[in-house]
């Protein structure tokens, strides 16, 4: 099972969709994720400049639920 605070701790902070998309193939939509800011931010696994994920709704949990 991944949580958001697994994904704190192996990454060492929040990332962005698509980090978490490749790196627990997961599916994520942008209506799954709660973001932080309105504005893009450096993510600490790509380095790119993407909006960061600092949250999960219902949806985005249980497919996080599925994986390990």
């Amino acid at each position: 099972m991944v949580t958001m605070k697994k994904i704190h701790k192996r990454f060492g902070g929040n990332i962005c969709r698509q980090c978490i998309n490749v790196t627990y193939d997961t599916h994520l939509k942008h209506f799954d994720c709660l973001y932080g800011t309105p504005y893009p931010g450096n993510c600490p696994s790509c380095g790119e400049m993407k909006n960061i994920v600092t949250g999960l709704r219902f949806s985005g949990f249980l497919k996080l639920l599925t994986r390990r």
